[in-house]
This record gives structure tokens, sequence and C-alpha cells, in this order.
């Protein structure tokens, strides 16, 4: 899960080239104190699991699993041990830092494209294109198309492991007092919206709900991560363009990125930016949307909360200027890697490969994203959720995830690129906030014009990225 993004993840120029040093093509057979090396007729292998009790639980079942069947790598019984990622200063430090100490496990999961890119660059990772185990996962979980999105110059490092399709949470109850009917879908059917909230304002206060969007982030430069989530989907899906950057060069589309602005500037002074800690969990949540948190489905659940236009909340697309356009959005996604270093042994590479092809073989894949998705509520990056009869338990309890199966054909992963955390930042700062600053003193539907917002915003972008 997303809670703590990259953040000032990727260390400085000095631990990198130590990484650098750190890495080699695999061969080695020796081992360092991160992996023990095979000894009495077994290998060791280290996998990583996210810093989440839930997805430790996953991944340690499945290990147990894999061990029973005595699986061997040259003779010798592979046993897989599994450990949380230290998440602190982050996970992607924590990383960054086993890899330059000779520490890293054979393989983790909780990798985001963007991440990969910088292990890539720095020969971190194995490329897997042309492995026959992930060739036939891709087949399995139907996502040849899919599998595209994740590319880095052309390379796979990276098997998808869940997306969450990160668009709109509306208030239900709020759309009803307003007499909404059908989940906004388009910039004409926001305006609809807030012209009814602006009208309304004493059936609104009835239910407690005195803002429209909650969106603290959006005052927040440092918080750069929170840009894929308030401006990725809304932008791809306003432009219909997926790209932010490419082979060096800004590709956002300005007019693209003024319509994001502008519909954020939409909101005006009913634009919600101080915390709420129990936003959604409220008996009478005070907003009437926010980006939306898939991965908060259980504990609405719990809460009591239902789902649909007739309960308390119900996901909405990613807003398109017309109908027919592509309801793009940004998806929360990470995967799986192995690492390429000195301190992981050849047999401990092949078994880890072992571990891989186990858990997501044909005889075992889909299981395995059937408990995936039963732990988590993440939906597992697989093209046959809808059809396939393993999901079928799953979406009959969370009615809302056939919702974001739906969304999730359209979700992108981040850029790919090592200067995300920068790019992002320069958006922000110059560009992104001081808009938003001046569209709250607007009433909603008043947004103000974003053109030299947006040129401010690519000029500082293309600056800090050293973009063209």
């Amino acid at each position: 899960m997303s809670k703590k993004k990259l953040g000032c993840l990727i260390l400085a120029g000095a631990m990198m080239a130590s990484v650098f040093a750190g890495c080699s093509n695999g061969t080695s057979s020796g081992s360092q104190s991160g992996n023990s090396a095979a000894t009495g007729g077994t290998v060791t292998v280290k996998f990583w699991s996210a810093p989440q009790k839930v997805q430790y639980a996953f991944w340690s079942a499945k290990a147990k699993a894999f061990n029973a069947t005595k699986a061997t790598v040259n003779g010798k019984t592979i046993t897989v041990t599994v450990q949380q990622m230290p998440e602190s200063p982050s996970s992607e430090a924590g990383i960054q830092n086993a890899i330059v100490t000779g520490t890293i496990p054979a393989a983790s999961e909780n990798i985001s494209r963007s991440f990969a890119s910088t292990l890539a660059t720095s020969g971190a990772v194995y490329d897997l294109q042309d492995e026959q185990w992930f060739k036939d996962a891709v087949a399995t979980k139907q996502i040849e198309k899919t599998i595209a999105g994740w590319a880095i110059n052309s390379k796979q490092y990276v098997l998808p492991e869940y997306v969450n399709p990160m668009t709109w949470q509306w208030n239900a109850k709020a759309l009803k007092a307003l007499g909404i009917t059908k989940v906004p879908q388009t910039v004409d059917d926001l305006d609809a919206v807030l012209k009814a909230f602006t009208e309304n304002k004493s059936k609104m206060s009835a239910i407690g709900v005195t803002h429209t969007l909650y969106r603290p982030a959006l005052l927040h430069p440092e918080q750069w991560w929170e840009r894929w989530f308030d401006f990725q989907g809304p932008y791809m899906a306003l432009s219909q363009k997926t790209s932010w950057v490419d082979d060096g060069k800004l590709t956002l589309d300005r007019q693209g990125a003024i319509d994001t602005f502008e519909l954020l500037g939409k909101f005006g002074n009913t634009i919600q930016t101080n915390e709420v800690t129990d936003l959604w969990t409220a008996k009478n949540p005070s907003i009437l949307l926010s980006v939306s948190s898939p991965w908060d489905i259980q504990t609405l659940s719990e809460a009591g909360k239902t789902y649909g236009l007739d309960g308390d909340y119900v996901f909405g697309p990613s807003l398109v200027k017309k109908s027919g356009d592509k309801a793009y959005n940004f998806g929360d996604s990470k995967g799986i890697v192995l690492y390429k270093n000195s301190s992981v042994s050849d047999d401990q590479h092949q078994g880890v490969i072992e571990f891989l092809k186990w858990v997501y073989g044909k005889d075992n894949c889909t299981q395995t994203d059937a408990d995936w998705l039963k732990a988590t509520t993440m939906l597992p990056v697989r093209g046959d959720i809808a059809t396939n009869s393993a999901f079928a338990d799953q979406l009959k309890k969370y009615p809302e995830l056939k919702d974001l199966v739906e969304y999730s054909a359209y979700s992108v992963p981040c850029m790919a690129s090592d200067k995300m955390t920068d790019i992002q930042t320069a958006l922000t700062e110059s560009g992104l906030t001081p808009y938003i600053q001046e569209a709250l003193k607007q009433k909603p539907l008043n947004a103000p014009d974003a053109s030299k917002s947006v040129d401010s915003a690519f000029s500082a972008m293309k600056s800090a990225g050293g973009l063209s």
C-alpha cells in the first residue's frame, strides 16, 4: 500500500555509487551476511514482504506451503524465509541500504515502476522478459497488454502484483440529497453537482456536509507523491494521454495540464484543506468527495458503511471531457523484483525463481491471486477477475471491487524516472499549490485561468528533471 511513498527515497550520489559497486552479475557462489550460503544439502532463500502485517502473513503462508514441497536446486532443498522489509525512513531507503551492505534478499515485493527504474539503472535487479516463468505468469494472468505499461527502457524488471485504481470516492447520501441519480462520469456531470451543492447548502448542512472536495495535500508541495492521486489520474483522463516523461522529455500536454488545474480549481473555497482523521468512518462525513482509498474497504465495512448509490459511499471513475473517452486513472501498483547482487548466490537466485514459478505457475497462479484478494482486498493484476469464478466470492462480499475491476483496465502506474521526486515536487511548488491558493478565494465553478501556473510548473519540472 502506498501510505508512505518514495519520499526522500533516492539516496544521494555517494550511496548510489556504493550500490553500483555492490552489484554483480549474480554469478557469485559465495555468501555475505544477508543470505546464508547453501550448506548441509539446503539453500536458504530470503524474500522480503512489504512492511504490512497482512502482506507478511500472506507471503509467510506461501513460503510455508512451498517449503513443504521439498523443491530442490542443484540437489539442495530450497527453504524460503520471509521477513518484512524495513520501513524507516522508507522501505526504498531500506532496500538501497541492504544492497550496499550485502544484506539484500533474493527477491522482494513492494516495488513501484519508478523505484524499479532506479534499481534497473544501477544494475541491481534482473530483467525478466526472457524468463519462461515470467512469460507463463503473464499469460496465465492474461496481462499481455497491461505489462506494456510496466516497461522500463523496453525491458521488464517487475512482475506486477497488485493495482489500486485511484479515482473518486463519493458521499452517496449527499448525492442522493442533491437529486443526483448516477455516479458523475464527465466534467459536465461535476458542474451539475457543484451547482446543486451551492444551491442546496441547507440540505447539505442537514446531513453534515460542509465542503465538496477533501484534499489538504494540494497545499503541501513536499508531499510530492500525492500528485499521483490528484493530478496524474485527472490529467490522463482529461488529456487522453498517459505519459509524463519519455526519453528525457517532458511529455505532459499543456492544455491537458491546464484542464486538470482548472478541474481542481472548480471546487473553489469549498475544498477542505484541514486534516480530518475520521473522514469516511464518521457517522456523517463532512465532504462530498475525495480521492478513493481502495485499501480502506475493510475498514469501512467494519465501521458499518455500505457501498453503492443507495448506501454510504460509492466509487466513481476519473472524470472525462465527453462520454466515450477512456477514464484513465493512477494505478497505485507495485510488484516483485529479483535482486542481482554478489551477496545472492546462484543457488539462492535459482531458488527464488523456483519459489515464484510455484507461486505464479499455471497450477497455483489463480489461487495465489484469489488468496491475495481475500487477504488484502487489493486487486491482483489480472485480466480475468470479473469473469473468473475464483474471485466471485470476494466480488460478492465487497461489491465495490466490481467497480474497481472496471476502473483497473485504465490504471497507469507511475513514471519510470529516477527524478520523479524532483519533477512532482516542482509541479506543486511552482504551479499547483500557488494556483489552488488562488482558487480557494473563489466560489465553486469560478476556476481561475491556469495558463500561467502551468507554464511556471512546466519550466520548473524541466529544470528539476533535466528534461527538454
